[in-house]
């Protein structure tokens, strides 16, 4: 769906309140509400009738491990994942590192790829800036910091600032699980389903059990009990999964990209720090109380940033895509350099015939300036925050892009033929170039 919003609820960059609109979320998180009230009402009206034991498990159990689940849903479907605001700046470190580095996308306007070198940006978020352990996501339509996955029973994504309460949401679930799959036990146990029926009891306990066993609710703890088995394997499996997410601090994307190795450097989805967990959150890495409890996830304010992996401020900072300035502009610098150089060579060569006052005569001056028509060649793929017009890479097709990065590599170191003719021009020289 994409990004939307409702009066003040949505996921768009200007919604206050975070709350995904995805027909299919909104759906699955309204049955995840109803089989949690359903279960809960249920197990209180069927199961621990005149059973001292399913009473106490019940109440003292099962209603708080219940709400503590609800509670975590919610908190899970209404907090804003980690999604990168508008105008989201790069932490220094970042833009150091980015600032030097080759970035390979699309071009829409003149077709194919072209490469430039620059910050990451997000061109289905209008190209706002998006930090190195951040991934689209296509349901909220927003980049969303250390994205896990897209889940619709919480009807929206895991990422850094909701990740604990997926966790606590399912895993709540689970012991929910646990105890009503107990009290079916003992009243299956206590009303003896597993007796067939017209079986004669002349006990006067068995027939007072049998007067307190409804057969009107049979339908009802069937319905119940199928529901808890589901949800009982279910979130047993997830919780196996997410207890890797615990283990490493990392996403379940990032565990996936580094195993299969699609990763510039082994620790580019790395945990920022070791003195917290990223998914919980607090001052330390070991249990605490805080764990168990679906409040908000605070970072340390020294490492805020470099988690985030941005820098934000509402009130100095414009709600509009991050240009780098123009002294960190790579593809400006190289460029400019470049084309001061191929000039002056231009000018002490000389043009046409002017170079024949160092012996070099017409040959020699066609010689440099096929030189600077080259860099300028070459140039014309990189410069495209400039939006300067140029061949090279930008119009070169898919294949040849994939199979040949070893040539792009060296578009700025002139080829061996050219060092080749420059040795035979000099030796057919009557002067000294020098």
């Amino acid at each position: 769906m994409g990004r939307s919003q409702i009066g003040s609820f949505g996921t768009d960059f200007p919604s206050p309140h975070w709350l995904s609109l995805d027909p299919c979320g909104l759906l699955c998180l309204s049955f995840s509400y109803s089989l949690h009230l359903f279960a809960l009402f249920a197990s209180g009206l069927t199961l621990i009738s005149h059973h001292i034991l399913a009473q106490i498990l019940y109440g003292a159990l099962y209603v708080p491990l219940a709400l503590l689940a609800l509670w975590s849903l919610t908190m899970a479907c209404t907090t804003n994942p980690g999604a990168v605001p508008m105008g989201a700046r790069p932490i220094p470190a970042a833009l150091a590192a980015e600032s030097d580095s080759i970035i390979t996308e699309r071009d829409n306007v003149r077709g194919g790829l072209r490469r430039r070198r620059g910050i990451r940006r997000c061109r289905k978020c209008n190209d706002n800036y998006k930090p190195g352990r951040a991934h689209h996501d296509s349901v909220t339509g927003r980049c969303v910091v250390k994205m896990d996955h897209y889940c619709p029973w919480v009807g929206n994504a895991v990422g850094i600032m909701n990740h604990k309460f997926f966790i606590l949401f399912i895993m709540y679930t689970f012991l929910t699980a646990i105890i009503s799959l107990t009290l079916i036990l003992i009243r299956v146990i206590r009303c003896e389903y597993y007796v067939p029926p017209g079986t004669a009891t002349n006990t006067s306990e068995a027939a007072m059990e049998a007067h307190h066993c409804n057969t009107h609710h049979t339908t009802v703890i069937f319905a119940l009990g199928i529901i808890t088995l589901l949800f009982f394997f279910f979130t047993f499996c997830m919780l196996l999964e997410q207890t890797e997410a615990i283990q490493t601090n990392m996403s379940k994307i990032a565990r996936m990209k580094t195993r299969a190795g699609m990763v510039a450097h082994p620790n580019e989805y790395a945990p920022v720090a070791t003195e917290f967990n990223e998914v919980f959150g607090g001052e330390h890495p070991s249990l605490s109380w805080h764990w168990l409890l679906p409040l908000p996830v605070k970072f340390p304010e020294w490492a805020m940033d470099n988690i985030m992996g941005y820098e934000w401020d509402a009130e100095m900072f414009e709600a509009v895509p991050y240009q780098e300035p123009p002294d960190t502009d790579a593809d400006s610098s190289i460029a400019s350099g470049l084309s001061s150089s191929g000039l002056s060579r231009l000018s002490e060569g000389g043009g046409g015939g002017g170079g024949s006052e160092h012996g070099f005569g017409d040959e020699g001056g066609g010689q440099w300036q096929g030189q600077g028509q080259q860099q300028q060649q070459l140039l014309g793929g990189m410069d495209i925050e400039t939006g300067t017009a140029g061949g090279g890479l930008d119009h070169e097709p898919l294949e040849q892009e994939l199979l040949s990065p070893e040539e792009e590599r060296e578009t700025l170191v002139p080829s061996t033929s050219l060092n080749k003719s420059d040795s035979a021009v000099k030796k057919r020289s009557t002067g000294s170039f020098t």
